[in-house]
């Protein structure tokens, strides 16, 4: 859902972790930021039915843990139970407002089912609730770009650059947008600042050859 995933740590590792968590559940049992974890743990590895009991058990503990309700919505999405994720995301926010990954989430939600202006909506309060992140610009602008809305898609990727020079995905969409509208040349200059930050960037790499080729026609 994010532009970039997240790491993600090897499986040896991750069993390891939840080991450890296990143990420390022996004397904790009822420990709802435990019962979370194993709950992350379990998700990590794919298996969706431990993390949900793990997640509902650490929700009945502590009603007001937001990130159970946000990691239990994000299971549930992987479970292709969309309208339980959608609700449960929204019980996160019920508890904490501005947390902004439940927003995100949300947010992409609505667009993958074709709600594009509640997507917009919520991904333009991101920035007011963030204004100096850049990856929400940047996420704005991606949607913006879905919505085939150019000119506001390529300001908010001004504003991503304003706030970090070196976000080469941003310099890569502008550059994408000025060749999507046949303005070769000037995209060029901004697929080279993409790749001087990030060299082996493939879409930079194979749009910066067409619009070389389509100048020197």
């Amino acid at each position: 859902m994010l532009p970039a995933s997240p790491y993600i740590p090897p499986m040896e590792e991750i069993e390891q972790q939840m080991s450890s968590i296990r143990k420390e559940l022996e004397d904790s049992p009822d420990d709802p930021g435990l019962l979370n974890e194993l709950g992350v743990g379990h998700q990590l590895l794919g298996e969706y039915e431990e993390a949900e009991k793990c997640f509902l058990k650490a929700i009945e503990e502590d009603p007001g843990e937001y990130t159970a309700y946000y990691n239990l919505a994000n299971t549930y999405v992987e479970m292709e139970r969309v309208e339980e994720a959608v609700n449960r995301y929204l019980d996160a926010l019920d508890r904490k407002a501005d947390f902004v990954p439940a927003l995100n989430n949300l947010a992409d939600i609505y667009c993958m089912a074709g709600e594009d202006e509640r997507a917009l909506e919520l991904f333009e309060y991101i920035t007011r609730l963030k204004p100096k992140d850049p990856t929400g610009h940047f996420n704005l602008g991606n949607h913006l770009l879905r919505m085939n809305d150019t000119v506001e898609a390529g300001r908010a990727y001004q504003q991503v650059l304003e706030l970090d020079d070196a976000y080469y995905e941003a310099w890569n969409n502008i550059g994408f947008i000025l060749k999507h509208l046949g303005k070769y040349e000037e995209a060029i200059p901004y697929y080279e600042r993409c790749l001087e930050i990030k060299p082996d960037y493939r879409p930079a790499l194979d749009d910066i050859r067409e619009c070389r080729r389509k100048v020197g026609e």
